[in-house]
């Protein structure tokens, strides 16, 4: 059993988080058992394992109406809107040996409802979709005491410019760069994480930095810091109910684990800079989501996740508004 949990604390997904409606992803994933489910832990696979995943992540956003647009344009600020952003990736890991990880993503990105305004006209320019930017990662874990469960790991990696950069909208144009589903930059990260096992409950933290290049249509993007705090709980393991001492049976399935998760996601990103060296006023920012979660482990070999965001905390920059939710789900397989 432990094996398989170490398989999928360290089974790391590239993910989103959005300080505005226009950043794509530009965060880690983990999903585990007893771990958490947007937060990176600190745990890595053991030498020679390794997994395959699926990951379902959809943002609705706030928008600013028509007429709302239209005012702003008239004060010379630019702004434009998205309604909805989904992505659907896969992503696969190996354990090179029982403290080093590496693995990969690769996020389709769907974003929907664009708007922008020009000359006291709103556009509706549609929906910019295609492949997103692939990321690599690696994970080494310098830090494992086993008697006080502690552990603690360096995390690094590499976005590389592999998404499409060229989507157009209706009216012809070519979509900017901040709602393109690739960025055409190279950006590499770096952060640390923390993983702590107590009776009852887990607790996971991380930190992480990605430095933005100047990608596409001589943008950048700017650079994004994310940090995060899970809590979780395995409330049934193996069919039976945790807390009681003398296990009370809730399942006859013997291989059945359901875990209770909550976790602080927090980012923020920089404002963006354009080809014409002009700073967008209206990006970036920081937003905290608080997102309980579910977890449900089927066999020792599959296992279900959801995370429900919901937006608590915000400062973000110029005229933006936060979103209404997000939904994260996954399904992993270990071997």
């Amino acid at each position: 059993m432990i094996y398989f949990f170490l398989i999928l604390l360290s089974t790391l997904l590239f993910t989103c988080n959005h300080a505005s409606a226009h950043h794509g992803c530009e965060g880690l994933n983990g999903v585990g058992i007893a771990g958490p489910i947007i937060t990176t832990p600190a745990y890595t696979l053991p030498k020679g394992t390794k997994f395959i995943n699926t990951l379902s992540d959809y943002t609705n956003f706030n928008t600013f109406s028509n007429s709302e647009l239209i005012q702003l344009d008239k004060r010379h600020e630019h702004i434009h809107d998205t309604s909805n952003l989904y992505i659907q990736s896969i992503g696969a890991g190996y354990g090179l040996t029982d403290n080093l990880t590496v693995s990969f993503r690769v996020p389709y990105m769907f974003r929907f409802g664009i708007k922008d305004v020009h000359d006291a006209h709103v556009g509706k320019r549609g929906n910019a979709i295609g492949v997103g930017d692939i990321t690599l990662f690696a994970q080494y874990r310098f830090l494992k005491i086993e008697k006080k469960n502690l552990h603690a790991a360096l995390l690094t990696g590499l976005k590389i410019p592999s998404g499409v950069k060229r989507t157009r909208g209706r009216d012809g144009g070519i979509f900017e760069a901040d709602e393109q589903p690739g960025s055409g930059s190279w950006d590499p990260f770096v952060g640390i994480a923390l993983s702590k096992k107590l009776r009852y409950f887990s607790l996971d933290t991380n930190g992480l930095y990605k430095f933005a290049t100047n990608g596409s249509q001589g943008s950048n993007l700017g650079d994004i810091i994310n940090y995060n705090f899970s809590i979780s709980h395995r409330l049934i393991n193996n069919g039976y109910l945790s807390f009681y001492k003398n296990k009370r049976k809730l399942a006859k399935n013997k291989d059945l684990s359901v875990d209770l998760i909550g976790e602080a996601n927090g980012l923020w990103a920089q404002k963006p800079n354009t080809i014409f060296g002009f700073v967008d006023e209206n990006h970036g920012g920081a937003i905290i989501y608080l997102s309980p979660g579910l977890r449900v482990t089927i066999d020792n070999k599959w296992i279900w996740t959801l995370s429900t965001g919901l937006p608590t905390i915000d400062a973000l920059n110029g005229r933006q508004r936060a979103p209404n939710i997000r939904l994260v789900g996954g399904i992993t397989r270990a071997f």
